[in-house]
Parts: C-alpha cells; sequence; structure tokens
C-alpha cells in the first residue's frame, strides 16, 4: 500500500491518518516530554551548526621535505552551552522513560503508592539477566504485582534491558543511562570538536588526509592545535575540504561519536520502541510525532498530535546540511544550461526554497531526467522573469 507524507505550512513533515490510539489518556505527558527534548536537541544542534559554519579552525600550512602539510594553527572553543543543552536532552529522554514506568505502574495498580514505593520505579539497564532478577526482587518491587513475577510490565522491562541484545554496551538503554548518570552526578555531557573528514575537491593519489569521510557512521578523530590534517606534493595546487565536527564522548566505552547522530540515535529509539513497549508490550504502533508547540496550551492534545511534525530535530539538521550542499549544486547545474537567467538570479531562486524542496530538485536532478532538467530550468526562468 501506498504511504504519503504532507508538508504543513510549517514546512513540517506530517503523517496523516496515524493511529495513537495505543497512547492512553495516562500517558498523554510523555508525547509533550519527547516535543520538549525536541526542542531541546534543535537548539543544540542549531549552536553546533552554527559553530562548525563560522570556521572553527584556523588551518596553516608548513613545508616537510619533499611534501606541504595542511595543519590546524588554532581550534575556536566550543560554546558552554553545547555540552550543557546535550546533557538536558539525555537527562529528558531517560526521564519520558522513567515517567511512562511510574505512570504505568500507578494505572496498574489502581491506587496511590507509598513514599517508599514510589522510589523503587525506576528503568533499570542490566547487561546480565541476574542481576535484573535481583533487581525485581528488591523487597518493594515484588509486593507491587505490575513488576510482579511473569506479570506483563515486568516483560516489557526485560525485552528491553541491554542483556537481551549481543552488543550489550552499545545497547541503547546502556547508553542513555550511562550519559545521563554522568550527567546527573559528575559533569555535563562531554563533548568537543573533533576531525570529522579531509577529502579533495577532486580525487588525487599522493594527497594523505589524516582521516576520509565515512558518510553514517559517526566516525572522528581527536583535534588540537599543531595536527597536521593533511599532505600532498609541494608545487601542487589541491582544493582540501576539511570537517570539523562537535562529538560526545560515551562515558563507559570512550567512544567519541557525532553528538547529533548520538542525539538522534537516542530520542529515536525512546520514541519508537521504549515508550510504546512499556505501554504495549510492542514497539509495532506508531511512533509518536517528535515536533509540536508546547509553549502554548492545547485543550485536546491528541488532536496536536494528528497534525503534529514528523521529522526530528536530527533529522532536521540533516535536511539543513543537505540543503545548503543542495543549493549550490543547483547554481551550478542550471547555470550551466542554455538559457539559464545569471547567477544572482538563481542565487535567489534557490534562497527561495525550503530545504526540502531544495533536497527534492537535487534528487530530481541526479535521476539524469530529461524532464527534470527542464522542468527546473523553467522554474528558474519564471523566478527572474518575476524579480
Amino acid at each position: 500500500m501506498a504511504k504519503s507524507l504532507l508538508v504543513d505550512t510549517l514546512g513540517r513533515m506530517s503523517r496523516p491518518g496515524a493511529d495513537y490510539s495505543w497512547l492512553p489518556d495516562h500517558q498523554l505527558h510523555v508525547a509533550a516530554t519527547l516535543a520538549h527534548v525536541d526542542w531541546i536537541i534543535d537548539q543544540a544542534a542549531r549552536l553546533m551548526e552554527a559553530y562548525t559554519k563560522a570556521g572553527p579552525l584556523v588551518l596553516g600550512e608548513v613545508v616537510n621535505g619533499d611534501r606541504m602539510e595542511l595543519v590546524a594553527r588554532e581550534v575556536a572553543p566550543l560554546p558552554a552551552a553545547i555540552s550543557r543543552l546535550v546533557a538536558d536532552a539525555l537527562t529528558q529522554l531517560r526521564a519520558a522513560v522513567e515517567h511512562t514506568l511510574f505512570a504505568e505502574v500507578e494505572h496498574l495498580l489502581d491506587r496511590s503508592m507509598s513514599t517508599a514505593e514510589e522510589k523503587c520505579i525506576e528503568v533499570p539497564a542490566f547487561t546480565t539477566e541476574e542481576n535484573f532478577d535481583k533487581w525485581l526482587a528488591h523487597r518493594h518491587r515484588r509486593n507491587l504485582p505490575p513488576l510482579g513475577s511473569g506479570a506483563p510490565l515486568t516483560g516489557c522491562l526485560r525485552r528491553l534491558q541491554p542483556y537481551q541484545h549481543e552488543d550489550t554496551e552499545r545497547h541503547p538503554l546502556r547508553v542513555l543511562a550511562e550519559h545521563t548518570n554522568l550527567a546527573k552526578h559528575r559533569v555535563p555531557a562531554v563533548a568537543t570538536t573533533r576531525l570529522g573528514a579531509v577529502y579533495p575537491d577532486q580525487p588525487h593519489p599522493d594527497v594523505a588526509v589524516a582521516i576520509s569521510p565515512a558518510p553514517g557512521t559517526g566516525r572522528s578523530i581527536a583535534l588540537e592545535a599543531g595536527d597536521v590534517l593533511a599532505s600532498a606534493p609541494r608545487g601542487q595546487q589541491i582544493v582540501l575540504n576539511v570537517v570539523p565536527t562537535v562529538a560526545l564522548q560515551r562515558p563507559h566505552t570512550g567512544e567519541w561519536i557525532v553528538a547529533a547522530k548520538e542525539l538522534g540515535l537516542l530520542e529515536q529509539w525512546v520514541r519508537t520502541t521504549a515508550v510504546p513497549t512499556l505501554i504495549t508490550g510492542t514497539a509495532h504502533v506508531a511512533p509518536l510525532p517528535p515536533q509540536f508547540d508546547i509553549t502554548t496550551g492545547h485543550e485536546d492534545l491528541r488532536q496536536v498530535l494528528a497534525g503534529a511534525g514528523q521529522v526530528a530535530a536530527a533529522g532536521r539538521l540533516a535536511m539543513r546540511i543537505g540543503a545548503a550542499g543542495a543549493r549550490g549544486s543547483l547554481v551550478d547545474l542550471i547555470a550551466s544550461l542554455r538559457g539559464s537567467p545569471d547567477r544572482d538570479a538563481l542565487q535567489g531562486w534557490v534562497d527561495s526554497l525550503d530545504d526540502q524542496a531544495a533536497v527534492a530538485r537535487v534528487n530530481r536532478l541526479a535521476e539524469n531526467n530529461l524532464v527534470a532538467v527542464v522542468t527546473l530550468l523553467a522554474e528558474a526562468q519564471h523566478y527572474a522573469a518575476r524579480r
């Protein structure tokens, strides 16, 4: 069956007719928490985007024998707000899971809990089944029917545990727990500027780079003043692209992951797997939307969910980055065609396109479809004629 996504007046992706009937009234709160998380991630993402766009590296060249080396002279300090916003987002993601469990236990009990009972409600992240069973055997938990042995909610919690998966250290709940334990008790999230990629405009066999592009992996390497980023034979003019990135360190493994990628993965897991599983026992339901306005009151939150944005903050960041490259490609491609408007008019045209529209037009051109080329040229000409 064909599925479609519509774009609302704010340029957000919305999913018409999504069925959120699986979300009971006593769990509606979590939708607002997830929207709050999305807002925080968006603030962090925009700061990271502005930081990298501003060019945080001062580059220099050093002669080393018969080669010329590109070095980092200076690395601009990372704004302190970034690590703190990242920590806030991670903490709120953990809260979304914890609050969901608490509300479910309270609902199933159909009575108020004692202070001692309330304190024992948490979502653990165990790497062994033995430790999870010990946690369940706590004297207050074992007397709560919703968390009893064999209870459906206990089964939901068990399915979310890291020990259920082969790579326990990289399981999302384990990663989230380690991040939030660090942020709550010791320091904000550990974030820094690292090197994401160095590559020439055109492939060159004699160029050596510190790190090659690795799309989608989140890979990066340490970056400090004085580091050699690339080298090439002396006397040759080679244009190099240097891509700095903001990375986040996982406390328990020491791995450095691109911060936006880490936030995006954890947000998606909480929203599409953890929360639905705790409520319904499965992740095979319509995922809650990440994006809607919680700065104003809503009479009917379910109606708001029906029209909410479906693209999370990390996805919107990726779209903005892709759109920036797409706009440049559109100008270059259309400018090479006979009958093209001048570059100023072309630039005005691509700047008038929203991010999704710019990426969509480049994707159409990439298909080498003559109709798409003619259509886009006509669109550019029409824009130029109206100026």
